[in-house]
């Protein structure tokens, strides 16, 4: 989905271009009996990368909305969220954890305001054969700064090759108890 750019009560405009789809290609090596292969990553970006849950006294001029759900444009969500391709892209060298239901997480450590923050960004990830035997779709669901003293949202741990190459098998990676 293409999101179009937020434009508050006051006017000011937030393009959102950043969060357009794209896709980019990953390596994986031969292994274990298994060919090496080339996966084609296709990525997009849901809303609640820079927007939070409505409450009852926010600026109606904040509002953001699609064809699902009307949330709040969140200036610190969107913020951030301009790192999210970066991120997406590196996830080989991240550690990915396991979230709830089918999705996993990778926790940023950036640098705020002098502060150090958790920004945690939880994805799934899916075998798209609409768009070739070694095509994945991955979708940023959400990304948020994680609270002080809020334990991180993984469990366990998962190689990012290792997620692709399960998911183009139909397999998924064992999580942990």
């Amino acid at each position: 989905m293409r999101w179009k750019p937020h434009v508050d009560g006051a006017g000011q405009v937030f393009g959102l271009s950043h969060l357009h789809p794209f896709r980019y290609e990953v390596t994986l090596e031969a292994k274990a009996g298994l060919p090496a292969r080339v996966v084609l990553v296709h990525v997009g970006f849901g809303m609640h990368c820079f927007t939070r849950k409505s409450e009852s006294d926010d600026d109606p001029g904040n509002r953001y909305a699609d064809d699902r759900e009307t949330r709040t444009f969140s200036l610190e969500r969107y913020q951030l969220s301009r790192e999210l391709p970066k991120i997406v892209r590196t996830l080989g060298v991240r550690r990915c954890g396991f979230a709830k239901d089918d999705n996993y997480v990778t926790v940023d450590l950036p640098t705020v305001d002098g502060q150090s923050i958790r920004y945690a960004v939880f994805f799934n990830v899916k075998a798209w054969r609409e768009q070739g035997i070694d095509s994945v779709l991955l979708v940023v669901q959400s990304a948020y700064v994680l609270s002080t003293g809020k334990p991180d949202p993984g469990k366990g741990k998962v190689g990012f090759n290792v997620l692709l190459g399960s998911v183009l098998r139909g397999q998924r990676p064992r999580k942990p108890r």
